[in-house]
């Protein structure tokens, strides 16, 4: 949940809210359960500022795109599973554009942690901060436009780190997207940010950090486990030491700080980029390389579909007003009627009396 206790879909009262990148992440059509597991485990990465119980029913991609700029939404993300794939379509509201990616492969939380020996232990306050976006291997690719258009992409869907007024002790995760390019792919990965003591004997270090032996053995004093290095059953040795300039977790001085993966974990591959939301001009398609031609002639088609459906929309609003003039000039000419019958009533009846 967001600082100051207010949840996703409450109407932003905030300039600072208004500017903040908020998701709506859904599945649309037949998908498996993997695949919906994937989608709120999604949702998550993105928390505070995603759509974590959101229920879609019937609602349509208009319904979305109508109630965007109500809440505050920048991006609409969809899984699908059409016959050729699963795909995720990333949609920037109102006016585009449209990244489609397929879901080359995908592990969900549950298969991630499955391999780990010592999993992150996370709690609920883990998700109250947004995590920082790190993007690799995006610059040795930059003279593609798709490639620089990705990672404008996926920088603009997380809140900027504000530099002067940081707290790191509000860092909790990292995601990660790395951008492959021998095989054309991109990478995500999603992080906890684990941090312990050093400086200190192994055993003062545990006691420190409130955990209790596990391989005490015939330690019957206090000296005796302090004495007995041996006596816990994991390593320290992993993770890189940094200086810390403020308190990190209640740590000071130094700290070893390594990344747990958490889960989930995908890698896309871009499949096309459209200039509109959900539609308009191709910019760009895996499959398909267009001759300057090609290109001018679907930019042409592109603009007419949109000046005639512009023109539609006007006949329609046009319609609609003459509609509303000729319904209250025919409600005016009601009432009208239904006056002079009343006045002439009232006169016939006072004009009684005297006859």
């Amino acid at each position: 949940m967001p600082k100051g206790g207010r949840s996703f879909g409450a109407i932003d009262t905030t300039e600072a809210d208004k500017r903040t990148p908020k998701s709506i992440i859904i599945c649309r059509g037949d998908v498996t359960r993997n695949i919906r597991c994937l989608m709120h485990e999604w949702r998550a990465v993105f928390s505070p500022w995603s759509s974590r119980r959101l229920h879609t029913g019937k609602n349509t991609i208009k319904d979305f795109l109508h109630i965007a700029s109500t809440f505050g939404v920048s991006h609409l993300q969809v899984f699908a599973a059409p016959p050729s794939g699963t795909t995720l379509r990333v949609s920037r509201f109102s006016n585009g554009p449209t990244l489609t990616f397929r879901l080359e492969t995908f592990m969900i939380r549950e298969d991630v942690v499955s391999k780990q020996r010592k999993p992150a232990p996370l709690n609920a306050s883990v998700y109250e901060t947004a995590p920082v976006v790190i993007l690799n291997n995006f610059r040795n690719s930059m003279h593609l436009p798709h490639v620089a258009l990705m990672e404008s992409t996926f920088q603009s869907m997380f809140p900027a780190v504000q530099v002067h007024t940081f707290q790191p002790s509000a860092l909790q995760r990292v995601v990660l997207f790395q951008y492959d390019s021998a095989n054309d792919v991109l990478e995500a990965r999603h992080y906890w940010v684990s941090a312990k003591a050093v400086g200190l004997s192994k055993t003062v270090k545990k006691l420190y950090e409130g955990r209790l032996p596990t391989k005490l053995g015939s330690a019957a004093a206090m000296d005796e486990v302090l004495d007995c290095e041996g006596a816990w059953s994991d390593t320290d040795g992993e993770g890189e030491e940094v200086s810390l300039a403020q308190p990190f977790r209640n740590l000071r001085g130094q700290c070893r700080v390594k990344l747990v993966e958490i889960g989930p974990r995908m890698t896309l591959r871009l499949l096309k980029i459209e200039a509109g939301f959900g539609e308009g001009e191709v910019l760009y398609h895996a499959h398909h390389d267009k001759t300057p031609a090609e290109t001018a002639e679907l930019a042409f088609r592109v603009r007419r579909k949109s000046s005639v459906k512009a023109k539609r929309r006007a006949e329609q609003q046009e319609n609609v007003a003459k509609k509303q003039q000729d319904s209250g000039d025919k409600g005016r000419g009601s009432a009208r009627r239904r006056l002079d019958s009343s006045n002439g009533t009232a006169s016939f009846e006072e004009a009684r009396p005297g006859e």
